[in-house]
């Protein structure tokens, strides 16, 4: 879902063609699978498609050709310094912590609950979004 939302924001300012945005999971278990149906549903029902998202795994790649990587958790945190060097550390910060007033700091997972948990995440996300967008666009002019 937050692929989907910051694609949609990004399509909406000047970055759109500036900003490439994909997401890898730190322990993706079913590479190649598109998101959770529920997902799809909640998301959907906003106009935002995540039909052309795969699930797949981070890389090593990815923590050196990218210029921000954001954490949903702290499991995800742990996990991507660990892949990371040294020089690449300033780049993981948790997507949350661009959110002016957000108490919190991890996204929660929604995936062993109900679609009810799906709605609460896509809120989380969307609320943080503007934000998000305002830290990417700070960042690259």
């Amino acid at each position: 879902m937050a692929e989907g939302l910051l694609r949609h924001y990004l399509q909406q300012t000047e970055l759109r063609d500036r900003v490439e945005v994909c997401s890898a999971g730190t322990q993706a278990s079913q590479p190649g699978c598109r998101p959770d149906q529920r997902a799809q549903k909640v998301a959907a029902y906003r106009g935002i498609n995540l039909g052309r998202i795969k699930a797949r795994r981070v890389t090593a790649r990815d923590l050196v050709r990218s210029d921000f990587i954001f954490a949903m958790d702290e499991s995800n945190m742990r996990d991507l310094w660990q892949l990371s060097l040294p020089e690449h550390y300033d780049k993981l910060s948790f997507l949350l912590s661009h959110q002016v007033g957000q108490p919190l700091l991890e996204v929660p997972d929604p995936y062993f609950g109900s679609a009810e948990g799906f709605e609460g995440v896509f809120q989380i996300l969307d609320a943080a979004m503007g934000d998000l967008v305002s830290y990417i666009r700070a960042r690259i002019q």
